[in-house]
C-alpha cells in the first residue's frame, strides 16, 4: 500500500492479491455451509415423508379392524 502525496492511498497487487484470498475464502466457506444446510434439510424432509407414509398405513389398518 502507497500514500501519494495528495493522500491517496494506492493499494499494491499483494494487497489485492490478499482481498481476493480472504472473498474466495469467505465464498467457500458460506458455499460449503449453505450445501450442509440445504443436505440436511433433504434428509430431514425424506424423513418426515417416510415417517407420514408409515402413520398413514398404521391408519388405514386400524380403520379395518
Amino acid at each position: 500500500m502507497t500514500i501519494e502525496q495528495n493522500n491517496v492511498v494506492r493499494l499494491s497487487a499483494r494487497d489485492w492479491a490478499g482481498i481476493i484470498g480472504v472473498a474466495i475464502t469467505l465464498l467457500t466457506i458460506l458455499g460449503s455451509a449453505y450445501l450442509t444446510h440445504d443436505r440436511l434439510l433433504m434428509r430431514l424432509v425424506s424423513q418426515q415423508e417416510a415417517m407420514n407414509a408409515r402413520l398413514d398405513k398404521i391408519e388405514r389398518q386400524l380403520d379395518r379392524h
